[in-house]
């Protein structure tokens, strides 16, 4: 997944001088295709990206992330698929290292599926979930998850 960490802080997805577009799908695309498991044509959005995870019979269950796992994510705690991002590293306590496509660009984000709600922890401090702007609410990332899966 050097191809999406390579591509953070960068506004546009565009690799080997190939443009992948502006969406969140385009940064998945553009890693999977680097990585030489190029994705159907036609999964040009989180929700056609996650018809394809669950067709694959590939979805993860359980509270741990690996590289390269894809992630979904809602516009709302409960909400449809709406986002994807890809998982460069998982630290030791399970907190994952997602990179996204935001309006802003490229990204990293800290999503923790074990305690999806909480910012940090309370016995450390350690950050465990980024916040992302839900309207206008600030929304722990793993509370946005949709799922995760292992397409690679």
């Amino acid at each position: 997944m050097d191809t999406a960490q390579s591509l953070v802080g960068h506004r546009s997805v565009v690799v080997a001088g190939r443009d992948y577009g502006a969406g969140c799908t385009a940064l998945v695309r553009a890693a999977f295709d680097t990585a030489g498991k190029p994705l159907p044509a036609d999964a040009r959005t989180a929700g056609a990206l996650l018809d394809v995870a669950k067709g694959r019979g590939a979805m993860r269950s359980g509270i741990r992330c690996s590289p390269g796992d894809v992630v979904f994510l809602a516009d709302r705690p409960g909400g449809l698929a709406a986002h994807v991002g890809i998982v460069t590293r998982v630290e030791p306590d399970g907190t994952a290292v997602v990179v996204h496509r935001l309006a802003r660009g490229v990204a990293k984000m800290r999503v923790n599926l074990g305690y999806p709600a909480r910012l940090s922890d309370p016995s450390t401090g350690k950050r465990l979930n980024d916040t992302l702007q839900v309207g206008k609410t600030s929304t722990a990332a793993g509370s946005l998850v949709v799922g995760v899966a292992a397409l690679l």
